[in-house]
């Protein structure tokens, strides 16, 4: 859902000015909203990472970077709100609860997998997986 949106905001913002023959405040005002969206989309999009090493995970998105220690990480569920994306590029994504009330959406692709590294990375404290 992001990517295509994007590319619609980064061409509307590139070419709509052009094609309908706009005068210079149109083609400044409209490149000026699209054109970043489009921009920040894409890069959300090819810039999404998360890596977890010993001690932290580290989800990347876009120019945002987020690090949570691993031994706060209380539960993963899968996300019942799939609207809700956050760093997620996928409405197939789950939620991950650390410290007191503070929650982070991930998708990764192999979410499984992720789960298994997680949990040796944190000695397996986590008390609930739901929904996988």
């Amino acid at each position: 859902m992001l990517l295509p949106i994007s590319l619609f905001c980064l061409l509307f913002g590139l070419i709509f000015p052009f094609y309908f023959e706009a005068d210079v405040v149109a083609v400044i005002v409209i490149s000026t909203i699209f054109f970043p969206f489009g921009v920040y989309g894409i890069w959300c999009w090819f810039g999404t990472s998360y890596v977890i090493n010993e001690e932290q995970l580290i989800i990347k998105q876009g120019p945002f970077r987020k690090a949570i220690n691993v031994n706060e990480i209380e539960f993963i569920e899968k996300n019942s709100h799939p609207l809700l994306t956050s760093a997620a590029l996928t409405f197939d994504s789950y939620v991950i609860q650390y410290k007191p009330y503070k929650t982070v959406i991930i998708a990764p692709e192999e979410i499984e997998s992720f789960v298994e590294v997680l949990q040796i990375r944190i000695g397996g404290h986590v008390n609930k997986i739901k929904g996988m």
